[in-house]
C-alpha cells in the first residue's frame, strides 16, 4: 500500500509539473493534488489527450507512431481524402504528412493548391507554405511568405510562424536578428527545439556560458517524468546534452 500511494504521487507531481508549464488553469494544480488517481485520469482525459487530437505537435507524435506500425498507410488515406473532395482541409492534412515525411516539392504544391478564393491569406495555408519553402532550401522564399502573412494579418501570432521566421533569418546568414527571435520564441514554443536552436546560434556568436545555460534548460526539461516527446524533440536533447 505505501508504494502503490507513492506511485500515485509521483504521477500526481508529474501532472502538476505539466499543468504549469503549459499554462493550465490553477484548478487543475489542486484537483490532481487532492484527487491523485482520480484528478490524473481526468486531466488527461480532459486536456492531454483533446490538445494532443487537435495540435501539430500531437499529429506528429501519432505519425511517429503510425509509421512504425504501417509506414505511409496515413499519407495514402490522406491522398484520397484529397483526390475524393478536394477540400482545403483535405489538402492542408496533407501537406503536413508531406511536410512530416520531408517532401517539399509536394508540401509546396498542395499548400499553393489551396490558397485559392477565400482562403489566399489562410493564416494556416501561408505558414504552412513556408514552412515548406525552408524545408526545400528556400529561405529567402520563406521570409517573404511571412512578411506577407504578416502585412494580411498583424495580429496573427503563432509558434510555428515565429520558428520558420528564425529558422530563416539563420539560414540568410542574419544570425543576430535570429538570436532575437529564438531569445522571444524560446519563452513560450512547446518542445526543446527552439532553445537547443537558441544555444547553438549563441555558441555560434562567441556566448558560451550561457549557450551553456540554455543547453542546461533544454535537458532538465526533456527529462521530467512522463512527458511526451517527439523524435524530433529527442534528437534536440541529445543536441544540447552534447554541448553541455
Amino acid at each position: 500500500m505505501p508504494l502503490l500511494g507513492l506511485l500515485h504521487t509521483l504521477i500526481a507531481a508529474t501532472f502538476v509539473i505539466h499543468a504549469m508549464r503549459t499554462g493550465r488553469p490553477q484548478y487543475w494544480m489542486w484537483i490532481i493534488v487532492l484527487f491523485p488517481l482520480v484528478g490524473s485520469l481526468a486531466y488527461v482525459g480532459l486536456e492531454v489527450l483533446p490538445e494532443l487530437s487537435r495540435s501539430r505537435r500531437g499529429r506528429r507524435i501519432k505519425g511517429q507512431i503510425s509509421d512504425i506500425i504501417t509506414p505511409d498507410r496515413e499519407w495514402h488515406r490522406l491522398r484520397e481524402q484529397v483526390l475524393l473532395t478536394g477540400t482545403v482541409d483535405a489538402k492542408r492534412a496533407l501537406a503536413e504528412e508531406c511536410e512530416r515525411k520531408s517532401m517539399w516539392a509536394e508540401a509546396i504544391e498542395l499548400y499553393r493548391s489551396a490558397a485559392d478564393g477565400i482562403f489566399k491569406d489562410d493564416p494556416s495555408l501561408m505558414t504552412g507554405l513556408a514552412r515548406s519553402l525552408l524545408g526545400a532550401g528556400q529561405p529567402q522564399a520563406a521570409l517573404d511568405t511571412l512578411d506577407a502573412l504578416q502585412r494580411e494579418h498583424p495580429d496573427f501570432e503563432s509558434a510555428d510562424a515565429h520558428m520558420c521566421y528564425a529558422r530563416s533569418l539563420e539560414a540568410l546568414e542574419r544570425f543576430e536578428a535570429a538570436a532575437q527571435e529564438y531569445g522571444q520564441l524560446s519563452r513560450y514554443f512547446v518542445g526543446l527545439e527552439a532553445r537547443t536552436r537558441y544555444g547553438l546560434l549563441l555558441m555560434k556568436l562567441g556566448e558560451p556560458d550561457k549557450a551553456r545555460r540554455i543547453f542546461t534548460e533544454v535537458a532538465k526539461a526533456g527529462s521530467v517524468p512522463g512527458i511526451a516527446l517527439t523524435d524530433d524533440d529527442r534528437s534536440w536533447l541529445k543536441v544540447a546534452k552534447a554541448n553541455l
